[in-house]
């Protein structure tokens, strides 16, 4: 290039005022780069790379992380026990118990982050958290029975023994059995009854209550008093028994709490995978909130099952048969609606049950009409069931609140989409879970 044609250039670019030079630039592009948080509603239908990376953290306990924009740069994070993952399309990483920090570069639009292995672009950063788990599903456990004195010897041991029966031999991920009698004046002992299998703790656990019951404890004598079982699971959680994560508790209970703020003891359950499972007398002897205990199930992927007779209460909810939780939904509703579900993958072939509850009380008039249906494209597969008041009414018995649909579906390794029809008179919470004899590698995520 000769003299001429560079001073040409330069011209160009530079211009001269009062003998001055001016430099004369434009200002970079606005900082648009996009960042998505998956969870459970959303992660199945943004499928990531690499799979083998991808899959593991779908057949994982997961939660939205933190993700943090100011204006060009971004920041997202998960907080403590729980590990970072991002994708997009082609890429992913584990990024771990650290922040991820980086910018957006405004001419292409993309993330500039630093995975651990340099610098590397996202067009679109899709974050998530795994939850580091204590145990996991299909560790050994304790099953452990609390019923409130206010109930009829004959009813809670018959609620003991059908909701806690396997054969002698066959497989469990159950260990022991422990029991407790709770709304007394003098708080009583939780029992672990040790033993070399879980069929013979079950037998010792129900003999050790029957014998119990020869010496009757002095229950509560004021309607006003509220039920102390709370106290109950926060001691069971306490107790530091090597059995305690990923255990089932079951409640026969006839009082209700006069608590309303559980987040206490709904922390501690959490962090140990406790499932809590309600068994209610309909008509209560005492105590001003038994909507607590339908919240307390709500929040520890539970169940809450109310009943004319307690003995029929549990009939709908998970058993020590198929205590593994597939699907977990905790959903509140007002009027009349249809909601799509979050989609999920399951990992294998096998029996999936359905429970739900309509109602968070006994005595509520807001259940109306609701459909759950399924659908499966890849194998072409469908179904749903439908429930009114009246046939809930009628076909449940004594059952006030839930029903139990066995068989409902059979599950493939492949993905399965849920809808929700629905129709209610005022706000309700709907508790939807499916249910298997078997796990399938991952604590379903809590909802709150």
């Amino acid at each position: 290039m000769n003299l001429y044609c560079i001073l040409f250039s330069l011209a160009a670019i530079l211009t001269f005022s009062d003998s001055c030079l001016v430099i004369r630039y434009s200002e970079p592009p606005a900082c648009v780069c996009k960042t998505l948080k998956l969870d459970i509603w959303n992660i199945a239908e943004n499928h990531g790379e690499p799979y083998l990376l991808y899959n593991s953290v779908l057949f994982s306990t997961i939660k939205s992380p933190e993700i943090l924009v100011d204006d060009c740069f971004v920041q997202a994070y998960c907080g403590d026990g729980a590990d970072l993952y991002i994708f997009d399309n082609g890429k992913g990483a584990k990024i771990g118990d650290y922040s991820l920090d980086g910018f957006c570069d405004p001419y292409q639009q993309a993330w500039q982050v630093d995975t651990g292995n340099g610098k590397e672009q996202y067009k679109e950063l899709k974050a998530v958290c795994v939850l580091k788990n204590k145990c996991s599903q299909t560790d050994p456990a304790a099953f452990f029975f609390a019923h409130s004195a206010d109930l009829d010897k004959w009813a809670f041991t018959e609620i003991y023994i059908q909701h806690s029966k396997i054969d002698n031999g066959a497989a469990t991920k159950f260990a022991i059995t422990a029991t407790v009698r709770f709304d007394t004046k003098t708080k009583e002992e939780i029992v672990f009854h040790e033993s070399d299998t879980y069929f013979n703790s079950r037998m010792t656990g129900y003999l050790y209550m029957v014998d119990q019951e020869k010496n009757p404890p002095q229950t509560f004598d004021s309607s006003e008093t509220g039920s102390d079982i709370l106290d109950v699971l926060e001691r069971f959680v306490d107790s530091n028994h090597p059995l305690i994560c990923g255990s089932m508790v079951l409640v026969a209970m006839k009082r209700s709490p006069n608590e309303v703020d559980i987040s206490r003891i709904v922390e501690k359950l959490r962090e140990n995978q406790i499932t809590v499972i309600i068994a209610a007398q309909g008509t209560f002897s005492g105590g001003l909130h038994p909507e607590t205990m339908y919240d307390l199930a709500a929040k520890t992927n539970g169940f809450c099952a109310f009943s004319h007779h307690i003995v029929t209460a549990s009939q709908t909810a998970p058993n020590v048969l198929a205590p593994f939780i597939v699907y977990s939904l905790s959903l509140k509703v007002s009027g009349t609606g249809i909601m799509v579900l979050p989609t999920i993958l399951l990992p294998d072939t096998f029996t999936v049950h359905l429970s739900i509850a309509v109602q968070s009380t006994g005595t509520a008039n807001s259940f109306q009409s609701l459909k759950f249906s399924f659908r499966n494209k890849e194998l072409g597969a469908s179904g749903s069931v439908e429930k009114t008041r009246d046939e809930l009414r009628y076909d449940a018995g004594p059952i006030m609140n839930s029903f139990k649909v066995p068989n409902f579906l059979l599950a493939e390794p492949t993905f399965f989409e849920f809808t929700l029809d629905y129709n209610y008179s005022m706000e309700d919470t709907i508790l939807i879970r499916l249910i298997s004899e078997r796990g399938i590698g991952h604590w379903f995520p809590y909802q709150d």
